[in-house]
């Protein structure tokens, strides 16, 4: 499930949660919530990381530290 599948459910079980005003299952969709919306939160924060790291060459990388090609032009 990706991470906006995960926060729709989360605002699905708050809007339940906000129905139901008492009792046990209404700390549940709250509990729901909340787990939910951590969920969705680490998802996000793994794309983003992924998606930085495909943009290329790192500064420790080797490739960053190589001489320019043009200079040996003649």
């Amino acid at each position: 499930m990706t991470g906006l599948g995960l926060f729709a459910a989360g605002l699905v079980t708050f809007v339940l949660s906000t129905l139901i005003t008492d009792g046990f299952v209404h700390g549940v969709f709250l509990g729901m919530t909340i787990a939910l919306m951590f969920g969705a939160a680490y998802l996000f924060g793994a794309q983003r990381r992924r998606d930085r790291r495909d943009d290329g060459p790192d500064l420790d990388s080797e490739a960053w530290w190589l001489p320019s090609q043009d200079e040996h032009r003649e």
